[in-house]
């Protein structure tokens, strides 16, 4: 008898499925597993078996085995299932010893359904500040990526903007603003995932391998996409519910020896508090492409809570010539909402739905310090509920509820990379 203790972990793929050469077949051979620190309970043996049901004449009462969608391997029928791959964890950072997410767990998580950008710097402090928006960096300007976001801790609260100018007069520009960044502050890189959009529409880092190991069970997912992303809190802790297809699911039990112990960050788990929830208090550059980075001014909003939910549209690149069936999946649509509930609305945004207002949205978390931190931010954003349809339900207090969508968004200066991406998730480094 053996217990359900069980484990997941994860590597990047060469090339999609992991195909073995000689044999065409998903292998584990040159795959690197590492272990998450994820959720146990979402954690199962994956995946449904595709076949084609046998609806052939009968001269009775009685049914036939479906055919299995498969391919032979010396005469045999090889194992498949495929589905969903699904885990829950919170995003604890890299911490200081590392300088990116490349090589860790989160980064091929993230990095199976977006792009990724980073800065050539770790910390930075600014030589002269000209406004909340435009300061002068003492590293070399271009060590900032356009797109990026950064973050900085101003009274022991945690702010995060993005960089819309690299190099405006030797100068760095963000948006939405800071509150009070002086030539005393240090300024925190964070590595930023994005949807590939504009000439890099569809494109991710690389697809992903999941390992499922437990005394007497192993099972290996192959050619792994993201398809969706559910950020949420736990008692103020930020948790990512992920969601995985997976071309090809197998069994090798009789490889398994016991779960693995996971590998842990060490960093800080974000949690939404010592930070703010910011909205830009004009719109941001969005139907035409800005000839100088926007610098747009914030409005710090009362948040008590918030979920952020990306979904990525897939779309199998189908062919004959494998047991996947496929040479990929495209990321050929995404789709993004962000909900926030207000403890005190904000009369400001009142009239933004029925105006058709386009705003920044940016929700920071704390702490913010060496290989820590956390932002998620829609550039540009609009509404698509009545903001001044308030919430008083309940028995307490008024509250305001606000589902953002993403828009195009223009105010960077550049068009490739994170810059003119619709929608951010920043971790510290």
């Amino acid at each position: 008898m053996s217990v359900t203790h069980r484990s997941l972990s994860i590597s990047p793929e060469s090339s999609f499925g992991s195909l073995a050469a000689l044999t065409g077949l998903p292998s584990t051979s040159g795959l690197n597993f590492v272990s998450i620190p994820c959720e146990r309970d979402p954690i199962v043996i994956y995946g449904e078996p595709v076949a084609s049901e046998r609806n052939d004449a009968r001269d009775g009462s009685y049914g036939l085995p479906p055919e299995p969608d498969t391919v032979f391997s010396s005469g045999s029928r090889v194992r498949r299932r495929t589905g969903q791959v699904s885990l829950r964890l919170d995003l604890t950072t890299i911490g200081s010893a590392a300088s990116h997410y490349d090589a860790n767990y989160l980064g091929y998580l993230l990095g199976a359904g977006f792009k990724t950008a980073k800065h050539s710097f770790a910390d930075d402090t600014a030589s002269a500040v000209t406004s909340q928006n435009l300061f002068t960096p003492t590293t070399v300007e271009a060590n900032y990526t356009i797109g990026g976001l950064i973050g900085v801790d101003i009274a022991g609260r945690a702010e995060y903007s993005a960089v819309t100018d690299n190099d405006e007069s030797n100068d760095v520009a963000v948006s939405p603003a800071f509150s009070n960044l002086t030539t005393s502050s240090t300024i925190r890189a964070l590595q930023t995932w994005y949807p590939g959009s504009r000439a890099e529409t569809g494109n991710k880092v690389a697809s992903v391998a999941f390992q499922v190991q437990g005394v007497d069970f192993l099972t290996n997912c192959f050619g792994c996409v993201l398809e969706s992303i559910a950020i949420s809190l736990d008692n103020g802790r930020v948790m990512a519910d992920l969601t995985y297809q997976s071309a090809c699911i197998q069994d090798n039990h009789g490889a398994a020896v016991a779960p693995v112990e996971p590998t842990y960050n060490a960093g800080s788990p974000p949690f939404f508090r010592g930070s703010y929830v910011v909205v830009s208090t004009t719109s941001p550059t969005s139907l035409t492409n800005a000839t100088a980075g926007d610098k747009l001014a914030r409005t710090a909003l009362d948040c008590e809570d918030f979920t952020l939910t990306i979904t990525n549209t897939l779309t199998p690149l189908g062919h004959s010539n494998s047991i996947l069936a496929m040479s990929d999946m495209e990321i050929s649509d995404v789709d993004v909402e962000l909900t926030l509930t207000l403890s005190s609305p904000s009369t400001t945004l009142n009239n933004d739905y029925f105006n058709r207002t386009i705003r920044q949205v940016l929700v920071g978390t704390g702490p913010i310090a060496d290989g820590k931190g956390c932002a998620f931010m829609l550039p540009a954003a609009y509404l698509t509920n009545d903001p001044s349809q308030y919430d008083v339900s309940g028995n307490d207090i008024v509250r305001q509820t606000l589902t953002y969508k993403q828009s195009r968004f223009g105010g960077d200066v550049a068009e490739t990379g994170a810059a003119n991406s619709p929608v951010r998730i920043g971790l510290g480094v």
